[in-house]
């Protein structure tokens, strides 16, 4: 097995051993919630998993840098950077809604890109996983974007930034403009989940700004694998430190585009 592919799986058995953490700190007596913010929150549980994660990256590959959501970082002179968020979809995960995610992505500095990503979501066992130039995967068997191209009756998802009772910039002027002219949005809380939907089909589109890498590198991965269209808001591929995401199947991305990017 050679080097990246030991990576790539690597990531898959981390992401579902931190899977269980999850589940057993879910709805439990023990939950702690504690805010970053007015609207950002994080338990204990989020903390619980970061650390076991960057335990273990960091004793299998110590020259490997690290970036994680709840403060880890370590910067290492070797190729690759991992991108670790415990646990994607927090204030779900707080209120007891069955939906959120482990996310890791593995970032390749010589190739400036992401090389592997694996999205784990522990309350339906679903394993999603990509590696560069390999293909995207749902628990082993090959996935695609959806095929559609009328907008109208496209479901898409997207997500609102946690600064959005503070700030202009808030989602509210796409949000108005898209509604109208697709079928319905959704809003679930996990964009690493949001972006596996996409690659699944299951979410023709998604589109969402003031995202951070850990919540998008891996699932931007997986969805692009998969057959989809990833940009940033003006059309350029994207870049997971750009605060924003477009992901489609190719028939409906110009179209979203035009309207995300409309005065």
């Amino acid at each position: 097995m050679n080097e990246r592919m030991a990576i790539f799986e690597f990531a898959r058995e981390l992401a579902l051993e931190a899977g269980e953490i999850l589940l057993k700190g879910f709805r439990s007596p023990g939950l702690a919630v504690s805010y970053k913010g007015v609207s950002n929150p994080v338990t204990n549980v989020d903390r619980e998993s970061e650390d076991f994660l960057y335990g273990r990256i960091r004793d299998r590959y110590p020259g490997h840098g690290i970036v994680a959501e709840e403060g880890h970082r370590v910067e290492e002179r070797g190729d690759y950077l991992w991108y670790v968020d415990p646990l994607d979809g927090t204030t779900n995960f707080a209120h007891g809604v069955a939906h959120f995610s482990v996310s890791i992505g593995v970032f390749s500095k010589s190739e400036n890109r992401v090389v592997a990503g694996v999205v784990y979501d522990p309350c339906r066992g679903e394993l999603f996983s990509a590696f560069a130039g390999g293909g995207a995967f749902l628990d082993g068997e090959g996935i695609r974007v959806s095929a559609s191209a009328d907008l109208s009756r496209s479901l898409v998802a997207t997500g609102f930034p946690y600064d959005k009772n503070v700030s202009k910039d808030n989602n509210l002027a796409q949000f108005s403009r898209i509604l109208p002219r697709v079928q319905c949005v959704r809003r679930f809380g996990s964009a690493a989940l949001d972006l596996c939907y996409v690659a699944a089909g299951r979410f023709d589109a998604y589109w969402e700004m003031k995202v951070s890498p850990w919540d998008i590198a891996a699932g931007c991965l997986i969805a692009e694998e998969a057959g989809g269209v990833v940009t940033k808001f003006d059309g350029t591929p994207y870049d997971i430190v750009v605060p924003e995401v477009l992901a489609a199947s190719s028939k409906l991305h110009t179209l979203l585009l035009g309207l995300l990017s409309a005065e």
